[in-house]
């Protein structure tokens, strides 16, 4: 029996995805992820679905990465980006339904069919559960 949360499990069964995560709270996390993201754009396989998070959004008093430099980092290497929080769950859920989705899609797609828009899934989803506060 394994101790990993469904979502996990399910992701790792199907195809290679990666969750690059970093820290909004502390410079060294995210500078890491650079050399991270080169590293699987180098030497991963060309279909691996990247996302990258900056974690920790709770934290807000002690974030010293802002959310656009973030979205700076993942447009450079045209992956999707979000913020998230897995104190409070925020945008947890939709960090893995939205990779789900995309392998899910590329299993099932006929090349005359479009392809999975994973950055319009994300900010459309965000879009309909933001509250009252945090990035548009």
């Amino acid at each position: 029996s394994s101790s990993l949360p469904p979502s996990l499990v399910l992701l790792s069964s199907l195809s290679p995805a990666l969750l690059l995560l970093y820290d909004i709270t502390r410079k060294s996390s995210f500078d890491n992820i650079r050399a991270w993201l080169t590293e699987v754009h180098e030497y991963a396989q060309k279909d691996v679905v990247i996302m990258l998070l900056g974690n920790k959004t709770d934290m807000a008093a002690e974030r010293v990465i802002k959310h656009e430099e973030g979205e700076k980092l993942a447009k450079e290497y045209g992956v999707p980006f979000m913020e998230t929080s897995a104190k409070t769950g925020l945008n947890v859920e939709l960090a893995f339904h939205a990779i789900a989705k995309e392998l899910k899609h590329r299993a099932a797609q006929q090349p005359s069919e479009p392809k999975f828009q994973i950055h319009d899934y994300i900010q459309s989803s965000q879009k309909q559960t933001s509250g009252c506060c945090g990035p548009a």
